[in-house]
C-alpha cells in the first residue's frame, strides 16, 4: 500500500477542516473540534483544539493521508508535531486564507514563518476562501506577497466547502506522485454529488453591522474605537486603552493615569526603537508579573492597544484572542 500525506495549514476559520471532511471518503474523518470561548465564535461556533485527519482511497494500493492543523498559535505545540512528526513526509501543503479577514496578509506572512522549515523543502498550493464575500486582495496581491517572501507557491480562490473545488489543489500536489488518473471523473461526481453547505457561523452576529466583512484597507491596521468595549469581554481582562503612536490616549477604560500614560510611553518608545533599530516593526510588547496584571501592548499602524490583564491568564492565549479581534472586528 502507498500511502502519501497532505498537510493542510493556515488561521482559524480558514477552512481547513471543512475542506478535509468534504475530500475525505464518504466525509469520515477525524476532528477535534470544541467549543469556541473567545473570539473566534464570531464567525464558528467551534474551533480545532488538536488536528484534522482524513483519508482519499484511490485504489487498494494508493491512499492520501489528510493532516489539519489547528488555527490558533496556543494550540502551536500541534503545529510542531505535524510539520516536525506526523507530516514531516507529506507530498505537499494546501495552506488556506480566509479573504475576509482584515488583514489577510499578516496571516499569510505569520504562519508562512511559523511553517517556513517545511515549506522551503515541499511543493506549496495557497488556497484563498470566501472571495465570494470580498474580492479584495486579489489572488496577484497574493502572488506578489509570495514573491516577496521567496516562496515559490500558485494561488487560488477556493471554497473549502466543497471538493469539487478542492480537488484540483490536490491534483496539482500529487498528480506526479501516484498512479491514479481519474481526476476528472472524481471532480465530476463531486459536483454532481455536493449539496450546497454553509459556513457553521453565529446567527445572532450575522445582522450585528459590528462584526460585518469590512472593505479591505490593505496591510495598515486601524483600530476602532470599539476595540476597548470587546477587549474588555474577554476573560481576565481589568482594563484597556487605545493610544496614537505619540502615546496621546484616545479611549480607556483604565482607571489609573499610571498605567494609561505607561502604555503611551512604550508605543512612543516603540516607535523610536523602529526607527534606530532597523530590526523592522514591532507588533506586540508584553510586561509580566507574578504578584500584579499584566500589561500588554498591541502596536497596529499609527496606534497602540494596552490590555491590563490578570496574571493568571495566558499572555499568548490574550494575544490570539486580540489578534482575532483586530482580525474580525
Amino acid at each position: 500500500m502507498d500511502y502519501h500525506k497532505l498537510l493542510f495549514i493556515g488561521p482559524v476559520g480558514a477552512g481547513k477542516t471543512s475542506a478535509i471532511r468534504a475530500l475525505c471518503d464518504d466525509h469520515h474523518n477525524l476532528e477535534t473540534e470544541a467549543k469556541a470561548s473567545d473570539a473566534t465564535v464570531l464567525r464558528k461556533a467551534t474551533t480545532t483544539v488538536a488536528m484534522d485527519y482524513g483519508c482519499m482511497t484511490f485504489s487498494n494500493n494508493e491512499v492520501v493521508q489528510l493532516y489539519g492543523t489547528p488555527g490558533q498559535a496556543r494550540f502551536k505545540f500541534m503545529w510542531d508535531l505535524l510539520a516536525n512528526n506526523l507530516a514531516a513526509d507529506c507530498a505537499g501543503i494546501i495552506f488556506l486564507v480566509d479573504n475576509t479577514r482584515n488583514y489577510p496578509m499578516r496571516d499569510l506572512k505569520y504562519y508562512s514563518q511559523e511553517f517556513a522549515e517545511l515549506i522551503a523543502r515541499k511543493k506549496v498550493i495557497l488556497g484563498v476562501t470566501r472571495s465570494d464575500l470580498r474580492s479584495d486582495p486579489t489572488l496577484l496581491e497574493y502572488e506578489q506577497t509570495l514573491q516577496e517572501m521567496g516562496i515559490d507557491a500558485s494561488v487560488r480562490f477556493v471554497d473549502a466547502r466543497k471538493a469539487s473545488s478542492m480537488l484540483p489543489l490536490v491534483e496539482e500536489l500529487l498528480a506526479e506522485k501516484v498512479v491514479f488518473d481519474g481526476w476528472a471523473g472524481l471532480i465530476q461526481n463531486a459536483v454532481a454529488n455536493e449539496d450546497e453547505l454553509l459556513f457553521e457561523e453565529v446567527p445572532e452576529k450575522q445582522a450585528d453591522a459590528h462584526f460585518a466583512v469590512q472593505d479591505y484597507q490593505g496591510e495598515e491596521v486601524v483600530m476602532k474605537d470599539s476595540i476597548i468595549d470587546d477587549v474588555m469581554n474577554l476573560k481576565g481582562v481589568r482594563g484597556a486603552v487605545l493610544t496614537d503612536d505619540m502615546g496621546e490616549i484616545i479611549t480607556s477604560s483604565i482607571e489609573s493615569s499610571e498605567v494609561n500614560d505607561f502604555v503611551g510611553f512604550v508605543a512612543g518608545v516603540v516607535k523610536v526603537f523602529e526607527e534606530v533599530s532597523g530590526l523592522g516593526s514591532v507588533q506586540n510588547v508584553i510586561i509580566k508579573s507574578s504578584k500584579e496584571d499584566n500589561l500588554s501592548v498591541f502596536i497596529g499602524g499609527d496606534q497602540a492597544l494596552g490590555v491590563q490583564s490578570s496574571n493568571r491568564v495566558s499572555v499568548r492565549t490574550l494575544k490570539q484572542q486580540v489578534d482575532d479581534l483586530l482580525q474580525w472586528s
